[in-house]
């Protein structure tokens, strides 16, 4: 894993080509070493890899599913719009939901505030408008516009980051938007404090904070001497929120990375970020580490080591990819596939092992994938037989769960 968790987007799209482990020509079963036992999930890129090793054979399994386990239980974590359009006015924020593949029982995480506040003032200046059917197509020259955008950034034990930027738009006051960060707690379906993510380091966290934003504050105002007025006039846009920062790392330790919250037009809608500051090994790190990645002083490599195997994942800085590979106790490599970067966790279900319950419902969530996306793909190798690829599922199915798709896309590509 890199030095930071990258922000990631939900608007998936399965991007993976996986090849066959190998040479080309048929291995026969006395020159060809059998790849080790392994099964885990693999989070790269905006999907996931289910990766099974057994008897010689490997099985690699894509789809655009951004996935967690938290005390044992595995869950899908998904973002859906939230639409409250009027007929002069269109407006689309926000929401994310942890779903139970188990169960199957969704349960709201967080919900954008910005775009129902506006959407409330709306209605309350223009009582005459009402709000749009489901069915009914937002007007083309809209008074207002509000939309949110929202990325769920890198899962880390019991916690998933997010990053919220919302532009409004009105026909009466100029362009405003606003930026911010946040953590979600996955166990209680809540936003996680400082005192929750951090523990008893939190009280040395917000000293070290203050000294930070100081010193950042100070470097922009240096680094903007010549326009002091205009550096002046932005900065003061900023404030203090304890609740926006995101989880990182540093040094291959957990740490925090607040922001500053903007608001307004221009430069002062964007967030200010403050340097990342350690948090020692909190209670729910020791189980987060071993799901993330040590990596290579280049950044080239990110291995996981896990019983007698190692997975490994090499970068290619030419086209942005990156090869997938199972490497055994001899530190002999077996090439999975190419998979999109980065390649940020992974979920182990050898050890412990994965029950049949939960096994069942990855494998319906992983099936249920291609409504998300067009092309759900998995690749089979074996000792005595060249790759196999499956045929895609195109059959309709019914979702269980809210949609990915946008409801009123074009509010969001407006001000993409």
């Amino acid at each position: 894993m890199a030095a930071s968790f990258p922000p990631r987007t939900l608007a998936v799209a399965l991007v993976v080509s996986l090849v066959a482990l190998g040479a080309c020509r048929e291995p026969s079963a006395t020159d060809t070493p059998a790849p080790p036992p392994a099964e885990f999930v693999i989070a790269a890129g905006d999907s996931s890899f289910w990766v099974t090793s057994a008897g010689g054979s490997v099985r690699v399994r894509g789809a655009p599913l951004d996935l967690a386990s938290v005390d044992g239980r595995l869950y899908e974590l998904y973002v859906t719009d939230d639409d409250r359009s009027y007929g002069d006015a269109v407006m689309v924020g926000q929401r994310v939901y942890r779903r139970d593949l188990v169960t199957d029982d969704s349960l709201l995480l967080y919900q954008d505030t910005i775009v129902p506040r506006i959407a409330r003032l709306y209605a309350r200046l223009h009582p005459d408008d009402a709000p749009l059917a489901p069915d009914e197509d937002e007007s083309e020259d809209p008074l207002w516009t509000a939309a949110s955008t929202l990325d769920l950034d890198e899962v880390a034990g019991p916690f998933v980051s997010y990053s919220l930027h919302a532009d409004v738009e009105r026909d009466d006051a100029p362009l405003w938007h606003t930026s911010r960060r946040g953590v979600i707690d996955l166990r209680t379906g809540g936003s996680a404090s400082l005192a929750a993510v951090a523990g008893s380091a939190s009280v040395s966290v917000e000293r070290a904070r203050r000294q930070v934003m100081e010193s950042t504050l100070d470097s922009v105002r240096l680094s903007q001497d010549e326009r002091g007025e205009r550096a002046a006039a932005v900065l003061s846009h900023y404030r203090l929120d304890p609740a926006s920062f995101s989880l990182t790392t540093l040094k291959g330790a957990p740490a925090v990375s607040f922001a500053l919250p903007g608001e307004g037009d221009g430069d002062a809608g964007h967030l200010l970020a403050l340097a990342p500051i350690p948090i020692g090994e909190p209670s729910w790190w020791t189980a987060a580490a071993s799901t993330l990645p040590v990596s290579s002083a280049d950044g080239l490599r990110d291995v996981w080591r896990h019983g007698r195997y190692e997975v490994v994942v090499h970068y290619d800085r030419a086209d942005g990819g990156a090869r997938l590979v199972l490497r055994d106790s001899t530190s002999r490599e077996f090439t999975l596939g190419r998979v999109p970067a980065p390649a940020t966790r992974i979920i182990w279900l050898d050890h412990p092992p994965i029950d049949v319950a939960a096994r069942h419902a990855l494998d319906r969530a992983f099936n249920e994938s291609i409504l998300y996306d067009d092309a759900a793909r998995a690749v089979a190798w074996h000792r005595s037989a060249r790759p196999r690829r499956g045929p895609a599922a195109t059959s309709p199915r019914t979702l269980r769960h809210p949609p990915r798709l946008p409801a009123r896309r074009a509010a969001r590509e407006h001000h993409a």
